[in-house]
């Protein structure tokens, strides 16, 4: 067996190319193979770490000739035992992955999520406003909303009512949304007598007080902390308590959660890092999505975070009906604010696990 370990201090240690090693869990998954995902700290003991490595969520699978596997992982006897078959997931692929791209769909939001599901292997097609209306979700497993230029009423236009409802039919019988920003905002719920009762799905319970102005708070650098559960989808990024990572903000929603329990929260916003009007002292142009977000005429301010976004969720699972949705504040599929490439931005991290979360199951 093999386990790769993706967490944020470990990936260069353990796996020096983790878009390859992804890809090749995905290939793996594509053409039958079967791939768990540990849910706990594993001790591994290997040829490069003779005194043993604590990983806090590692993938295994069938060993490859392209890795090398460690000497052992646990025990080689004691790793498939029924104790520790109950700590893992098995890993699945949705077979059909639908992004949409409709009238009013944002390229400077689409492009970067089709580069990600590119970059990591994993197919897709792309869906029209058209399509959605004629009840194309009812083969779709996964839909992905990407952001779009406003708090989500944009997509309203294109979809319409029948599209509307097309989508919250598909998600309260069983279907997976993953969505960000503008995608983010359409799955809330409105306050009774406001426009967003028209434009927002109204599936889950939680919110935005500020509603469709999504021009208070601006793009900038942000900083989130992730919950001290640690959820799936920060599997890999997020490591004890309290534990943060640096991502791009685009005007997304300041969710706001009741005391339901079909809404957890994932991550809130922490701390305010730089913006157009207050530069970083460091620089970004490895990451054009970056760039851009420092040009925006519209620049986050440390008074406007503190108004609108501390404390506020940044990330949310929930379910409605017999569905299940990740919804995202903030822009994963835009990279890191960091020095580097884009290719090599821990946030995408997040994408993959949330589409293993939402699309796999624990072994019974």
């Amino acid at each position: 067996m093999l386990l790769l370990s993706f967490e944020r201090l470990g990936m260069a240690n353990r796996q020096s190319n983790h878009i390859e090693a992804y890809k090749w869990i995905h290939f793996l998954l594509k053409n039958g193979g079967q791939v768990f995902q540990s849910k706990h700290e594993l001790k591994v003991i290997t040829d490069r770490f003779p005194e043993g490595h604590i990983y806090p969520a590692g993938t295994i699978f069938a060993e490859s000739p392209d890795f090398t596997p460690p000497s052992t992982v646990l025990t080689e006897e004691a790793a498939w035992k029924d104790e520790y078959l109950q700590s893992v997931k098995r890993l699945s692929l949705p077979k059909r992955i639908g992004v949409y791209n409709g009238l009013n769909s944002a390229p400077f939001c689409f492009d970067p999520y089709k580069a990600v599901l590119d970059l990591f292997g994993l197919d897709f097609e792309q869906l029209s406003d058209e399509q959605i209306r004629g009840g194309i979700l009812a083969d779709i497993d996964l839909l992905i909303v990407p952001g779009g230029p406003d708090a989500g009423e944009s997509y309203y236009a294109g979809l319409g009512d029948k599209g509307m409802e097309e989508i919250r039919q598909y998600v309260w019988t069983g279907g997976k949304y993953l969505g960000s920003c503008a995608g983010a905002y359409l799955p809330l719920t409105a306050k009774i007598g406001t426009p967003q009762t028209r434009m927002w799905l109204n599936i889950i319970d939680a919110t935005d007080s500020t509603g469709l102005d999504y021009w208070r708070t601006g793009t900038g650098f942000v900083r989130v902390k992730f919950s001290e559960d640690g959820h799936p989808a920060a599997y890999g990024l997020s490591y004890g308590s309290p534990s943060t990572l640096d991502v791009i903000y685009w005007e997304g929603p300041g969710i706001e959660t009741t005391d339901a329990e079909n809404v957890t929260v994932l991550a809130t916003y922490d701390e305010f890092l730089a913006s157009g009007s207050q530069k970083p002292n460091w620089q970004v142009d490895g990451n054009q999505c970056a760039v851009d977000s420092l040009e925006w005429s519209n620049p986050l301010s440390q008074q406007r975070f503190d108004a609108y976004l501390k404390g506020k969720a940044a990330a949310v699972e929930a379910t409605a009906g017999n569905g299940k949705l990740v919804l995202f504040s903030f822009h994963p599929e835009f990279g890191s604010p960091v020095t580097g490439a884009w290719e090599q931005s821990l946030t995408h991290l997040l994408i993959l696990n949330s589409i293993y979360h939402l699309c796999s199951t624990d072994i019974e």
